[in-house]
């Protein structure tokens, strides 16, 4: 279970007071309507900021699966790694035919000339 956070309106209106004792201010002056209007100010942006960080341990858990899961990365990298080595290549390149060479010459001219003839 977690401590409440401190509430600082009490140390802040003790402030006030002492404030206003020293500089006399009355009780219904304008300067303290601000003073309240800001205190409304902070309170809201103070609640925006906690409602979208997220708490410490949502990321902890976080950062424990992101841990695990580069853990497993990594050993399925070093596995591929070992798999990659081990292999020599297999089959080699062949040097393509000479009727391969004349079939796709005539193949390309063939198609070339069809597009012409339709695009004109």
């Amino acid at each position: 279970m977690k401590p409440p956070p401190p509430d600082f309106s009490s140390t802040f209106q003790k402030a006030i007071a002492d404030w206003r004792t020293r500089h006399a201010i009355s009780e219904d002056d304008v300067i303290l309507l601000c003073l309240e209007l800001f205190q409304i100010h902070q309170k809201h942006w103070d609640e925006l900021r906690h409602r979208d960080l997220p708490s410490f341990n949502e990321f902890r858990e976080t950062i424990k699966k992101l841990q695990t899961t580069t853990g497993i990365v990594q050993k399925e990298s070093m596995t591929l790694i070992e798999e990659l080595r081990r292999y020599q290549g297999g089959k080699k390149l062949l040097a393509p035919s000479v009727a391969g060479l004349v079939l796709t010459a005539l193949f390309a001219t063939l198609t070339g000339i069809l597009i012409g003839r339709y695009l004109l």
